[in-house]
């Protein structure tokens, strides 16, 4: 959750990034580095969009 809440507002946080590879990689049995290079990418693609998001999710207030 926090890799995914830091990555929709734009930041890469490197340690994160190497613990969440590491987990994936163990658990897929897949080396770190290839781990890496597929979440890299999507991390790229998530985090180029989210200069956009704060005025998309303004559109959407929250009322009572």
């Amino acid at each position: 959750m926090s890799l995914a809440d830091k990555v929709w507002k734009g930041k890469r946080v490197t340690d994160l990034e190497r613990l969440v590879v590491a987990r994936l990689a163990a658990a897929s049995g897949k080396p770190d580095w290839e781990v890496f290079m597929e979440l890299d990418d999507e991390l790229d693609r998530v985090t180029a969009d989210a200069p956009r998001r704060p005025a998309f999710q303004a559109g959407y207030p929250v009322t009572r």
